[in-house]
Parts: structure tokens; C-alpha cells; sequence
């Protein structure tokens, strides 16, 4: 009998991403783009770039009319364990007059080369490669004034043996809402902008492995999020943002347990001229059974038609002999 050998750096994925044992492509929990990593995660009442598609499809109806948006992020994952292990992220957006904002991502997933061996035997017999990729493509418009709403179609694919049983599948649905608060009308258009969203992600029937989809359930996630801008003017520009989320792939729990296990997070972001941005923020994970905390960093540059973004993020504790943080960078291009 074949048994494949996944090694250490793929079961450990679920560490420092927090997400929960039961679920399965957890690499899709993976949040996208150095600039809403480097404000602690919280991006769901903002979602006004390219990374839309994944935190919150409403936000797409925010985007800059007349400007395609092209964002490439690459980080490596887990660097302390193995060094093919990495993530990449490919997202699209552009407003359409009298139809909102369309856009879409690709997400890949590296999970290594992995060792073959035989039952009985530690000696290897061959190798193979894992991975996994998702496409999405949403819409966000506008229903009335100040209330966006998005959805989002995606397919994913999970490849983690070369037989049928190691290879998955399924499709899942993304729903957005966003409310920008009329600061105006109620009288605090002095104090600037403020925003509420909400999305729910990866809504979809379990993961097959060869045609098998008991206990294979997406990492079907609920987000809520606020963001205020004190102030945007030609020099500088602040805004503050805050995000909640859980995991709701099962809830076995006592409804105060399940809450326990959760994700928040909350941080600013300062923009110069539109030049030069500072970003800073924390996370708190308690989702699955480690807990992941502590400060984010981030900074951006801005010329022309292209911005860089890198954000700093914690790894699991048990993991920072070789590192507290991990690395991710963004290439923005506007056309």
C-alpha cells in the first residue's frame, strides 16, 4: 500500500494560519495583499483596491472609475520550516458606469515537494508535489446611496497526491455589504468618513477527494468591520480600521465557546503626498488550538502608476526561533 508522507511544513500550516482542524483547504484562510496585512487585518469596511474580491465584494463598488487595478502579492509561507512553501496572489478590479465594480483573483498555493514511502518502510520511493489554486470573479454596486452590495463566484482545486483520492474540488459563493455612514446628514460631516461591512466567505458544498466529500468542509468564514477617516486632505490622509471574524465550519460547541475561538484585528494607515505610507497594526488569532498575536508593519510607496506595499506579520509562537515575523510584498499597477 502507498501512503503519502506529508511532511511537517504542510500539517503545520494550520498553526500559523489558526484555522480550524476540521476544515479542509485551509490554505484559502491565507488573507492577501501587504497593505491589509500590515493594518492588522482589518480591511472589510475598506476593500477599495484590487484585494476586494477577498475581504469584502461590496467594496468593488468603491473603486476609482476609468482605472483598471492589478495587484501581484508573493510571500513566502512558513520560511522557518521549508523554504518551497509560498503564496501567491493575482486580483483584478475596475469600475463599469451604471454597473458598479467588477474584478476577481487567483490564489495559489505551494505546499512543497513531498516524500513517498511505502507502509513499513522510512525509506522513501518517490516524491511529488502539492498544491492548491482558486479562481474568483465578483461584482459590487450600489443599490441605494451610501449601500454597496457584492458577490462572489469561485472554483477551487486541491491537489495534495497525484491519485484521485489526493485531488479535490468544489465551488463556493462570497457576499458583501458595505455602509458608508452619512456623517453629512447626521450632522458629523466635520468629523470625515466612516464605513461598516460585513461578508461571508466560501459558501459552498464540502471538498471532493475522489468523489468523497464527507467531512471535507470549506473554511466558510464570517467578517465584520469598521473603518474611520479622520480626515483626507492633499498632504496626508489617515484611516483607522477594525475587523472581527470566525470560522463557522462547524459549530459544535456552546454558542459562548465557539465566540472564544475568533480572529480580530485592528490598525491605522498614513498616507504623505500619496507618496509615502505607514501602516501599523495587531491581530489577535485564536482560532484552532494555537494562538497567534501581537504587532503588524507595514509601508507603501506610490509613483505614477505603480505602488509597492510589505507588511510584517506574527507567526505561531512555537515558531519564532527563526523569526517572529513573516514577509509579504505587493506590486500594485493602475492603467
Amino acid at each position: 500500500m502507498i501512503l503519502k508522507m506529508l511532511p511537517a511544513a504542510v500539517l503545520l500550516l494550520a498553526v500559523p494560519m489558526a484555522a480550524a482542524s476540521t476544515a479542509s483547504v485551509i490554505w484559502m484562510t491565507i488573507t492577501p495583499g501587504a497593505r491589509p496585512n500590515g493594518m492588522g487585518e482589518a480591511f472589510t469596511a475598506v476593500s477599495d483596491d484590487a484585494t476586494a474580491s477577498y475581504w469584502n465584494p461590496a467594496g468593488l463598488a468603491n473603486i476609482e472609475p476609468g482605472v483598471d487595478e492589478i495587484t501581484l502579492q508573493h510571500s513566502k509561507w512558513l520560511p522557518q520550516l521549508a523554504d518551497d512553501l509560498y503564496f501567491e496572489y493575482l486580483g483584478y478590479a475596475r469600475y463599469i458606469e451604471g454597473w458598479g465594480g467588477v474584478g476577481g483573483n487567483i490564489t495559489f498555493m505551494s505546499m512543497g515537494e513531498q516524500e513517498e514511502t511505502v507502509e513499513g518502510s522510512p525509506d522513501p520511493i518517490g516524491t511529488f508535489y502539492a498544491y492548491g489554486i482558486a479562481a474568483t470573479g465578483s461584482m459590487g454596486t450600489e443599490v441605494t446611496p451610501g449601500v454597496n452590495v457584492g458577490v462572489g463566484l469561485k472554483f477551487i482545486y486541491d491537489h495534495l497526491y497525484y491519485s484521485d483520492t489526493g485531488k479535490g474540488s468544489s465551488f463556493a459563493a462570497d457576499l458583501g455589504v458595505l455602509y458608508e455612514i452619512p456623517m453629512e446628514e447626521i450632522g458629523l460631516g466635520s468629523l470625515g468618513d466612516a464605513s461598516i461591512g460585513a461578508s461571508l466567505s466560501n459558501l459552498g458544498p464540502n471538498m471532493s477527494y475522489g468523489g468523497e466529500s464527507e467531512n471535507n468542509p470549506l473554511p466558510r468564514t464570517i467578517r465584520v468591520g469598521m473603518a474611520y477617516e479622520p480626515f483626507d486632505s492633499r498632504m496626508t490622509q489617515l484611516r483607522v480600521a477594525a475587523d472581527y471574524s470566525k470560522l463557522m465550519t462547524y459549530v459544535e460547541d456552546g454558542f459562548g465557546e465557539e465566540f472564544n475561538e475568533n480572529k480580530w484585528g485592528a490598525g491605522a494607515e498614513y498616507w504623505y503626498y500619496d507618496l509615502l505610507g505607514l501602516r501599523a497594526g495587531y491581530i489577535h488569532d485564536t482560532e484552532g488550538e494555537s494562538t497567534i498575536q501581537g504587532a503588524t508593519f507595514g509601508a507603501g510607496v506610490h509613483y505614477s502608476s505603480f505602488q509597492f506595499d510589505m507588511a510584517f506579520v506574527p507567526v505561531e509562537s512555537s515558531l519564532q526561533g527563526s523569526g517572529k515575523y513573516n514577509k509579504k510584498f505587493s506590486l500594485v499597477v493602475r492603467f
